[in-house]
């Protein structure tokens, strides 16, 4: 790598990390005392981690010598304790993240399952496939789902897969059947032939 590169990249590292306070700066309203009893009481590791480098860091330690006691990477060692300067305590917890919005409204999903539940209109097996929610979803609510996300959609509301069995191309018909029945004499004529 080029030595221009190698400094810029120095620069850059090391300005960016150099705005973060150490010792009794580093979180000042929160003490050394509180935070090893945080650390103490917390049972998910990736807080513990958290709490354990804003520890290590209000001692006076180095991103370095986190990194190397945490086992953690310099840039990870440098983002958590960034985040905890921010946040103060609460950043050792994640932020829960809310997600995409539900394409259909709570009463349309009620609506969905009453329909499916029916089962589908042309299907005499009353099982309804992937891809005949999919066309039923467009069609009357307007929203286009992948196969994929349909399936998704039915797990949630409730439905398990259902496969109709199969039937073999040389399956005895009804008549051959009872013919069969008919030429072997079955438990019932051993029994009477024993007289039990």
């Amino acid at each position: 790598m080029n030595i221009y590169i190698l400094r810029l990249l120095a620069l850059f590292i090391g300005g960016s990390m150099g705005n973060l306070s150490k010792g009794e700066e580093f979180l000042p309203k929160t003490p050394l005392k509180e935070l090893e009893n945080l650390y103490a009481h917390e049972k998910k590791a990736k807080p513990k981690i958290r709490l354990l480098c804003a520890i290590h860091r209000k001692k006076g330690a180095s991103i370095d010598e986190i990194a190397a006691i945490t086992n953690q990477n310099r840039r990870t060692v440098h983002a958590i304790l960034h985040r905890l300067q921010e946040r103060g305590v609460n950043g050792k917890d994640a932020i829960k993240q809310t997600g995409r919005p539900a394409f259909l409204t709570l009463e349309q999903r009620r609506s969905l399952v009453r329909q499916l539940e029916k089962g589908p209109p042309q299907n005499r097996t009353g099982l309804w496939s992937t891809k005949e929610v999919q066309e039923y979803i467009k069609k009357h609510y307007q929203v286009e789902y992948t196969s994929v996300h349909v399936w998704e959609l039915l797990k949630a509301l409730g439905f398990t897969i259902q496969r109709p069995r199969p039937r073999h191309h040389k399956e005895a018909g009804p008549e051959e059947i009872e013919r069969f029945k008919k030429k072997l004499p079955g438990w019932r004529a051993i029994i009477e032939e024993e007289g039990l």
